[in-house]
């Protein structure tokens, strides 16, 4: 059972979104009885998002014929998806208010972000803008985390939106024309592919012009590198996109080129 849970919450984005935390974590000088707390709290956000996607899914995903998701394949009864996701956000949200009630103010707008996308935004032209809310929450979570709690800079929480609306973009590619079909017709969608694989190196050359600008001359031989880095993977996935429409490697490859940024932004925090 709880092997069909992890396969329905979306486990590459959930583990790399979990990963980023920590790595925001050290980046931030969190202590490791918080850092471990908060990372936790991301995790169990990240499953409860994912889950609920599957369960909202769960008609679109059989009539395609995806008899890979537990959902479908009846490993997993609705009821005790739901009593899942219940459960996951309850204690993401009492963790996150453990360490401190604005961290939980930030897990709420991150699960909020994921949940309306899942509920019908994704449908919308306004697709992109739980990823952004949510994606921006995530550094803040992480910051407030630390001893004593403050907000990151501004620039680091416009990172993390842009980097959140990449993934969003990427993610969306393969199943684009399916999503259509469906109905489902989020800003990606309405795009033609070629823009929305443009948007893809835009997104990802800003986020790494920022880090590289707000980081300034002590950290450049750390943030130029890993912005040229994640340029450059952002333009393989693009190619990718436009070469072979199904493939999951843009999403893949976005993934990458935030956790290049994000080890970026680790150089930054540790050496100003």
């Amino acid at each position: 059972m709880m092997g069909a849970v992890l396969r329905s919450s979306h486990p590459v984005p959930t583990f790399a979104v979990t990963l980023l935390s920590l790595l925001l974590a050290i980046a931030f000088g969190v202590a490791p009885a918080q850092a471990v707390v908060v990372v936790v709290a991301v995790f169990l956000n990240q499953i409860a998002i994912g889950l609920s996607n599957d369960i909202v899914d769960v008609e679109r995903d059989r009539r395609a014929g995806r008899t890979d998701k537990p959902l479908v394949a009846g490993a997993i009864p609705r009821t005790t998806a739901w009593a899942v996701v219940i459960t996951a956000t309850t204690l993401s949200i009492a963790l996150s208010v453990s360490i401190n009630p604005r961290v939980g103010l930030c897990q709420v707008v991150f699960l909020i972000s994921g949940f309306a996308y899942n509920a019908g935004l994704k449908a919308t032209v306004f697709s992109a803008v739980p990823y952004a809310t949510g994606f921006a929450a995530l550094p803040a979570l992480v910051s407030l985390s630390a001893k004593p709690p403050e907000l990151p800079a501004w620039w680091v929480m416009l990172v993390g939106a842009i980097l959140g609306v990449s993934a969003h973009f990427a993610n969306v590619l393969p199943d684009g024309e399916s999503d259509k079909a469906e109905g489902i017709r989020g800003l990606p969608q309405r795009l033609p592919r070629v823009v929305t694989a443009a948007a893809l190196v835009g997104l990802t050359g800003v986020a790494s012009a920022l880090l590289i600008w707000q980081g300034g001359f002590a950290s450049i031989w750390v943030t130029i590198p890993v912005g040229v880095a994640a340029v450059f993977v952002s333009i393989v996935a693009a190619v990718l996109t436009l070469r072979t429409p199904l493939t999951l490697w843009p999403f893949r490859l976005s993934i990458v080129a935030a956790g290049l940024i994000a080890v970026g932004l680790l150089g930054v925090l540790r050496l100003t």
